[in-house]
């Protein structure tokens, strides 16, 4: 039995492996051959769309695509994925300008589609060549293209200003192309970029140039904002930070607040000029903008127009809204004051030493004695504004006033022009 048990197991196995030595390995090759023909094939005819595929393209911006001609379609594949290539396909046959619809479009969000393709149309067949002609390249082109019109294009042509000749100017926030030929002008004389552009598209930064256009600031809390006539404040805006420094207050002063940072700065100064022997005293500070539209009334209801301008700030032009500003008197003159004498703080000790001594702690003299030609304000030897330590150290050395600072360190308010 186990003999036979054997045999029937050495036969199965015999047979088992002749059946294996009869697969036909030439015709799975032959059928290996034939299904990578088939895939090759169905790959070659649809290359281009595992191309789009590949780009991220979807299965209906394909057929878009595969729906123009070879040429136009090896165009699209030579660039990066268009998110709006259906957009471009149904407005424009310059498929050569698709890359740059989307590229103006990235820069523009605003603009709409028909816009967008008639704009970059007039551009690119009308200006790009000459700039190109000119010296300039693709990448400093797209730079003008960010701010840039046809017009500005125009003008630049007109003119044959070379890339390295606007480019300083470019990096000043505020600039305007069209005024190139002006800053240079002022770049002559003060041979400074940041200046030549500001005090050309803000002229009245400098008081004695009326302001005929108004923006309101909206970056309100910065330390370095300029607020005067022209540059004005939201009358809802209200610093979020104000606190009472822990200084005397004038008997008669009931708006001592200010934003914690000055106001520390200002006990800082405190401090230091009590050990001296010198007593500080606020007058004054934050003035809400319906606190300065009332004593703005009140100054113009008892003179003229020019006068109550040249005393006191329009509402909303007024440093004391913002928090920064401070109007110190001391002991000595509130006493003087109280006996009927005729005292000014700038005139004391205090105030002398206050004038000397206040960019130390960060507070520049906004006012000074015969400036208002530049600030739009006369004399107030009182008032001292907070521009934190490094300004007021720049402002100090160079004898600035803030205007001064702003119009040569290119500092601009971020504003919106009041309609």
């Amino acid at each position: 039995m186990r003999f036979n048990k054997g045999r029937r197991y050495t036969y199965y196995s015999s047979y088992s492996s002749s059946r294996r030595k009869r697969i036909r390995w030439d015709r799975i090759a032959i059928i290996g051959v034939v299904v990578a023909l088939i895939i090759g094939a169905l790959v070659w005819f649809n290359l281009s769309r595992l191309k789009l595929l590949f780009k991220g393209y979807s299965f209906s911006q394909q057929n878009e695509i595969l729906a123009l001609d070879g040429k136009q379609i090896d165009e699209i594949l030579s660039h990066d994925k268009m998110s709006h290539i259906e957009d471009w396909i149904a407005t424009s046959q310059n498929v050569e300008y698709y890359d740059e619809y989307e590229k103006y479009f990235s820069i523009h969000k605003d603009l709409k589609v028909k816009v967008v393709v008639t704009t970059v149309d007039d551009i690119f067949n009308n200006y790009v060549p000459q700039l190109t002609g000119l010296g300039y390249t693709n990448d400093q082109i797209w730079q003008l293209l960010k701010t840039a019109s046809a017009s500005d294009l125009k003008y630049l042509l007109d003119k044959q200003y070379t890339y390295s000749q606007i480019q300083p100017y470019m990096q000043v926030k505020g600039y305007v192309l069209t005024d190139m030929e002006k800053y240079m002008q002022v770049y002559a004389e003060k041979k400074n970029y940041n200046y030549a552009v500001l005090i050309t598209t803000y002229p009245f930064i400098i008081s004695e140039n009326k302001a005929t256009q108004t923006y309101t600031i909206q970056n309100p809390d910065d330390i370095l904002t300029l607020v005067k006539k022209g540059f004005q404040l939201a009358d809802s805006y209200v610093p979020s930070d104000l606190v009472k420094p822990n200084i005397p207050v004038a008997p008669d002063c009931d708006n001592s607040m200010m934003r914690k940072e000055a106001a520390e700065a200002l006990e800082e100064m405190y401090n230091e000029a009590k050990g001296l022997g010198y007593n500080l005293v606020i007058n004054s500070a934050y003035r809400s903008y319906a606190d300065q539209k009332k004593t703005y009334d009140d100054y113009f209801k008892r003179y003229d127009e020019v006068t109550a301008a040249s005393l006191v700030a329009l509402p909303g032009a007024s440093e004391h809204q913002t928090g920064l500003s401070v109007d110190l008197t001391s002991t000595s003159v509130i006493q003087k004051k109280a006996k009927g004498d005729v005292a000014v703080f700038g005139d004391s000790e205090e105030g002398k030493w206050v004038e000397k001594n206040a960019y130390r702690f960060g507070f520049i003299l906004r006012f000074p004695l015969a400036q208002s030609a530049i600030t739009g304000i006369g004399n107030e030897p009182w008032h001292f504004r907070y521009v934190g330590k490094e300004a007021a150290q720049k402002i100090h050395d160079n004898h600035w006033l803030l205007e001064e600072y702003c119009l040569y360190e290119g500092v601009i308010p971020n504003i919106k022009e009041n309609k």
